[in-house]
């Protein structure tokens, strides 16, 4: 046999041994009488010279790419994407709650002063947040959420307990997401404990919500915020989804600046000037009102699931 092959032959044979049969470079110097060190040699070689081509399968590969495509697309600074695996809504959301807590473990410190708003999404961030100890942290809710129904929002016990989690100085707002009039309102934002609450919301570095859809079905309609000659109403103006009670058009503009001066919470306007304004959403259902958010711009990080990601970069 000449050299050449023979050559080749070794190193064909020790590879396959090594890649194929799983043998140690011990056990494998045994079998063809030469050194560990000479295996090492060989197993080299072979690789130098394309007899054994070594390619890394990365799982997560996909999600980045679409992920990098999604942030593009749409100016973001992050996109992350859950897998979906269950059409259920509530597995939808624990997955997205559990991407949220890792992140704002990433990015909250000493001295954070952290806006949330409420919802079920909401909820799933609360519940998974992870107890520590944040030195001068804040948590400061981001829009009144008390229902004027049975119907809880829970919007108080998600900042609350968001806030014993990392032993952090709570600001609450007990108060309606919409009143019955802009003078109502304007009364109510003066009294000084609620007025010192809505400046911590805008100082706020980070803020987080989720982004609703806008039905007969919404958490604000369930909330009795609206008779159902509003909501006709509203559908009718092109109300697709709401982001901290300030109801979208698909186009992301307010749909009703009317509604709109009724709303208390942060403005949208300063929703968007945040450092982090993290958008958690995600479900087949809110897809209308994700694009309404971003068709303005109103924040800067997406949380969503593939099944939403895949749509966004259809258009």
């Amino acid at each position: 046999m000449p050299l050449e092959r023979r050559e080749i032959s070794i190193l064909v044979e020790a590879a396959r041994y090594y890649y194929e049969h799983g043998l140690t470079q011990n056990q494998i110097a045994k079998r063809l009488g030469i050194s560990r060190p000479g295996v090492s040699r060989l197993l080299r070689k072979a690789r130098e010279r394309g007899i054994v081509k070594i390619e890394i399968s990365d799982p997560f590969e996909y999600d980045l790419r679409i992920e990098e495509e999604i942030k593009n697309k749409f100016g973001l600074k992050k996109v992350i994407i859950v897998p979906n695996g269950s059409e259920d809504p509530q597995v939808i959301k624990r997955r997205l709650g559990k991407a949220a807590v890792i992140l704002l473990d990433q990015i909250i410190n000493e001295g954070t002063t952290f806006a949330i708003s409420w919802g079920t999404t909401m909820q799933e961030v609360a519940r998974q947040v992870r107890r520590r100890r944040v030195k001068d942290m804040i948590v400061v809710q981001l829009n009144g959420g008390i229902s004027r129904a049975e119907y809880d929002t829970y919007a108080s016990e998600i900042a609350q307990k968001i806030s014993d989690n990392y032993e952090a100085i709570p600001y609450l707002l007990p108060l309606p997401a919409i009143v019955d009039n802009p003078e109502l309102k304007r009364a109510i934002i003066s009294d000084k404990n609620i007025s010192r609450t809505l400046k911590l919301s805008k100082k706020a570095e980070v803020a987080m919500f989720t982004i609703g859809s806008f039905s007969y079905n919404s958490v604000l309609v369930r909330a009795d915020y609206f008779e159902d000659q509003e909501v006709d109403e509203l559908l009718k103006e092109g109300a697709v989804g709401d982001i901290c009670s300030r109801i979208l058009k698909y186009d992301g503009t307010i749909c009703s600046s009317e509604l709109n001066d009724r709303t208390i919470g942060i403005e949208l306007e300063e929703l968007k000037k945040k450092s982090y304004s993290i958008a958690v959403a995600g479900g087949k259902e809110k897809l209308s009102a994700i694009r309404a958010g971003l068709n303005g711009k109103w924040f800067n990080v997406l949380i969503t699931d593939e099944w939403v990601a895949h749509e966004l970069l259809r258009d």
